[in-house]
């Protein structure tokens, strides 16, 4: 079984890690972070590994895999600094979690000491690890990377029920930024409509309870439907009257509420005009939301 060294142990590091314990993928070794306190706290999550602190890299078990799990702005020197220890040879395989950055962008410390060098994105939200645990089963992970060390880690991923896809490098940034907009933004809308709702006179908590059904119905349409017939509302109707309202009523109130009101009206627009809107209430809803063509 091929052992695995974890640097920077939150609770991405700490979910895989102890779905591949669990699986026998691979033998945990070091699990280092911060301070010995955080890193013991993961191993006893993970169920295996020992707990090494941050100023203990030259101190490091050998190992075939290591996964640097430290935030993206960190990536970079924290590779570096492995290396220069010697953490890394030829028959070494290293990669990262990042969405956001490839594996050539922030491990090519490590390439050039003959390590084999990957970044594999679980599209999943981490907030709490127990949950994540449950819940690893089907998620999609984009990779790329070193063919050896994707051969490695695309076995490791489908053993814990990771779906591998690859993903152009030269395009990683487009590609964190569509889950940023499907998850993150997501989040961000639903608190824009609270805070709407609040200006209107209704309490967080009932519009929580609002929200919910409605929310949860559209995301089930979405995904069952496709986005064009999962569209409802007053621009798939050509309603013009009632969307200058609502335009006029945010900017009266907060003007970059409208002006998110009118970037989404715009995607909202192009979706209804594929559904087979009148060429007049096009028109109009363009020159609403602010559309030049």
């Amino acid at each position: 079984m091929q052992t695995l060294n974890i640097i920077g142990a939150g609770s991405v590091g700490q979910t895989l890690a102890r779905l591949w314990h669990a699986h026998a993928v691979f033998k945990i070794g070091a699990v280092c972070n911060r301070s010995v306190g955080s890193a013991q706290a993961a191993v006893d999550f993970i169920c295996a590994g020992t707990a090494y602190d941050a100023n203990s890299f030259s101190q490091l078990p050998p190992a075939d895999v290591w996964l640097l799990a430290c935030p993206d702005d960190q990536l970079q020197a924290c590779c570096a600094d492995l290396s220069k220890v010697g953490a890394f040879n030829q028959d070494s395989i290293v990669f990262h979690c990042s969405g956001a950055l490839t594996a050539h962008e922030v491990l090519q410390s490590a390439k050039d000491c003959g390590a084999q060098i990957a970044s594999a994105h679980p599209i999943k939200s981490f907030a709490n690890p127990d949950s994540a645990v449950q819940g690893f089963t089907g998620t999609f992970c984009g990779t790329e990377g070193d063919a050896a060390a994707l051969a490695v880690l695309e076995s490791a991923f489908a053993a814990i029920g990771g779906r591998c896809f690859s993903i152009k490098p030269e395009s990683k940034t487009l590609y964190h930024a569509a889950s940023v907009m499907a998850c993150n933004y997501l989040v961000a809308l639903q608190e824009a409509s609270i805070q709407t709702f609040a200006q209107a006179g209704v309490a967080r908590e009932q519009a929580m309870a609002i929200l919910q059904p409605i929310v949860s119905d559209t995301v089930h349409n979405i995904f069952s439907m496709g986005t064009q017939a999962a569209l409802t509302g007053p621009i798939v109707r050509g309603d013009a009257v009632v969307v200058e309202k609502q335009v006029t009523a945010l900017n009266a109130w907060r003007t970059d509420y409208a002006h998110t009101y009118q970037q989404l009206g715009r995607v909202a627009l192009t979706l209804a005009e594929q559904r087979g809107i009148s060429d007049q209430a096009a028109h109009t809803l363009a020159k609403i939301l602010g559309r030049k063509s």
